[in-house]
């Protein structure tokens, strides 16, 4: 895995947004093709939960979860280690949940991302 992906997740775990869209953006440019799209997702998600965290906007939070989430399509259920399937099905839910009138999020809820474990014996 590439450091910067490593760095952009750890970033995104700890709940450092903006931090995890710079340095996955510079991963971004740098990156092969056929992973654009799925990067332009993680980016999505870190900076729609930076709206949500930073500036407590929930509707541009929830509307570039969902954006995130199409970009994600193609990638399941796991990509350069992620689990990208487990990832999808968190975010969906958490942008569902906040997505009624009145509804409270929370960011304890925001998902975590989730690497692959290698199994080297069954």
């Amino acid at each position: 895995m590439d450091a910067r992906l490593r760095d952009g997740i750890r970033l995104f775990n700890d709940r450092k947004f903006f931090a995890c869209h710079e340095v996955l953006e510079e991963f971004y440019r740098d990156s092969e093709a056929e992973n654009k799209a799925f990067l332009e997702g993680l980016i999505q998600l870190a900076a729609a939960f930076r709206m949500f965290v930073d500036f407590a906007e929930v509707k541009g939070a929830v509307r570039g979860i969902y954006q995130a989430l199409i970009r994600f399509e193609n990638y399941q259920p796991v990509f350069l280690q992620v689990r990208v399937k487990d990832l999808c099905a968190e975010a969906e839910a958490w942008a569902k949940a906040a997505e009624p009138p009145g509804a409270t999020p929370s960011a304890s809820t925001i998902p975590k991302i989730q690497l692959q474990r290698f199994r080297l014996f069954s």
